[in-house]
């Protein structure tokens, strides 16, 4: 299952929002999930809060990102949320499987 680097700015770091924000991410962490996140999103690491600004990160695997709107949106119109950006992240596996293709295909055009 694909697998995402999640960073979530918040709204601020005021005691409302980040009560909000743990207790939200703290239920992920127990597999208690919202409504409206499907049932197939797995939290694999994380959450982790920033020192340096208002922005929490965690790793999750999950078919489709685009099933997860309601539930992202649903938070910033909470004014818990601000933006967030998902990467998706490759095993080291993949890595390696990569880095031997683009050396064949040098090979190839050499």
């Amino acid at each position: 299952m694909p697998k995402f680097f999640n960073e979530v700015w918040l709204r601020d770091m005021s005691p409302k929002t980040m009560q909000g924000v743990v207790d939200f991410l703290g239920n992920l962490r127990k597999g208690v999930r919202p409504h409206n996140l499907p049932g197939d999103l797995n939290l694999l690491a994380g959450p982790w809060l920033s020192n340096e600004e208002a922005k929490v990160y965690f790793v999750f695997e999950i078919e489709d990102p685009t099933e997860t709107f309601e539930a992202f949106a649903e938070r910033v119109a909470d004014g818990l949320f601000l933006k967030r950006r998902l990467t998706l992240i490759q095993d080291w596996d993949g890595a390696r499987s990569f880095s031997k293709y683009l050396s064949s295909r040098e090979a190839r055009a050499a």
